[in-house]
Order: C-alpha cells, then structure tokens, then sequence
C-alpha cells in the first residue's frame, strides 16, 4: 500500500514538473515583432562605406586631430629622448679612450644600460598614447555614425541600411523590429547536440 502510494506520488510530481517546464518555456520563448508576424518587408538601402570614410567631414576633422597629436608625441619623445642620447653618445666615446680604467668602463655601461631602458620606457609610453587616441577617434567616429545613419534612415523611411565597401559589409543602422537574434538562437541552440562527453557530465550533475 505504501509503495503504491509513493508511485501515484511520484507519477503526479513528473506530470506537474512537466506542465511548469512547459509553461517556462513557453513563456520565455521569444516572439516575432508585429511587422515580421505580419509578414512586411523592411526597405533596405546600402552605402558605400569607402566613400562615407573619406569623404565625411566628421572622420576628416577626427584624423586630423590625430595627426596633430602624433606630431606633439614625436616632440615630445625627440625632446625627452635627446639629452639622454647625447649623453650615451660621451660615455661612449669616453669608455673607449685609450686611458680609461676598467671599473669606469662597466660604470659606463651600466649607465648605458640604464638610457636604453629609459628610452625604451619612454618610446613604450607614447605608443600606448597613439594606440589610445586611435581607439577614442574609432569609438567616436562609429558612434557618430550609428547616430547619423539612424537619423536619416528613419527620415527616408529606411528600415535596414548596409555598408558595402573594402572597410566591410555589416548592417549600419536596423529597425528593431526585423532583429531576429533571439529567435535565431533559441532555433540554433534548440538543434545544438553536445559532444557525448558533455552530456554524460550534464546528466551526471543532475
């Protein structure tokens, strides 16, 4: 009796934790948009991106500012780097005159070996600083960008605008209601089969 009892138990505990797994699923599956149920087309529209880098004043102003800055960091090292390079230069000439002692030629060197950690340092520290400023001017420019093209798309009518060029082919600018990424992931994960292996570590766990 008691065993009978313990099955109708587990029987009724596998029918509800089924229909909650399926109302969780349910619910958390994404829906399309009203315009993609609806079956509308979105108006795409292309650019040619090549023309837009070399032609947008915004890009021309942001690379020359770049250019300017490249410029002061070049002074800036040749200024630090200078009075270090002359002096590696007498200590050079120095440790190779004909009555220097052998303790003062591995001081020279041990200074020499000092600059040209120095210099490196100070060569390191500006390439850091261009590498920076280019990301900020590529942050900038493709924030301007998305910006603009959404503007405008939404100004013509434009629901999708593509970039097609050598600097590469992408969406620049998508109505929110034609994103179809969720759908497509749950589709691609619901197909996904794990390696054997994963699944025997997934089944174990549980």
């Amino acid at each position: 009796m008691n065993n009978q009892l313990v099955s109708i138990l587990i029987a009724c505990l596998g029918i509800w934790l089924a229909i909650l797994t399926y109302i969780q699923v349910g619910d958390s599956a994404p829906e399309f948009s009203a315009s993609l149920q609806e079956g509308q087309a979105a108006t795409v529209a292309y650019v040619h991106g090549d023309s837009i880098q070399a032609n947008y004043e915004f890009i021309a102003e942001r690379e020359r500012a770049l250019f300017g800055a490249v410029q002061q960091a070049q002074m800036a090292v040749e200024r630090m780097a200078t009075p270090l390079q002359e002096e590696a230069q007498e200590l050079i000439a120095y440790a190779s005159g004909p009555n220097v002692a052998e303790d003062e030629v591995q001081i020279a060197q041990s200074r020499l070996y000092e600059i040209e950690a120095q210099l490196a340092q100070i060569q390191n520290e500006s390439q850091t600083r261009l590498v920076q400023l280019e990301n900020q001017l590529q942050a900038e420019v493709a924030a301007r960008l998305s910006d603009e093209v959404s503007v405008f798309a939404k100004e013509n009518g434009l629901e999708v605008v593509l970039n097609w060029g050598l600097s590469g082919e992408g969406v620049l600018y998508g109505s929110p209601d034609y994103d179809i990424t969720n759908a497509l992931l749950e589709f691609m994960n619901d197909r996904h089969e794990p390696p054997a292996g994963e699944a025997n570590t997934e089944e174990s766990a549980e």
